[in-house]
């Protein structure tokens, strides 16, 4: 599903997507999507989308955090 957001340019979604499943701050996830493109042949569509998608995390991880900060205000309030 993932891969039909990024492949959609579905931004809101993602972002969406990872905070609710707790990943978007996750190291151990990026790592893991590292490691899957590592092993991915170089003319493979999977693996362009996932180092497009790996070359923008430290963006996606501001947007999370921003996020979650957001909806803790909203709480507060």
């Amino acid at each position: 599903m993932s891969s039909f957001y990024w492949e959609n340019s579905k931004r809101d979604e993602i972002v969406g997507l990872l905070k609710e499943l707790g990943y978007g701050k996750s190291e151990a996830f990026y790592r893991v999507a590292q490691a899957i493109s590592e092993t991915l042949p170089n003319e493979n569509k999977e693996k362009k989308r996932l180092d497009g998608f790996l070359v923008g995390r430290e963006r996606l991880r501001e947007e999370i955090t921003k996020e979650i900060s957001a909806t803790k205000q909203k709480k507060l309030f």
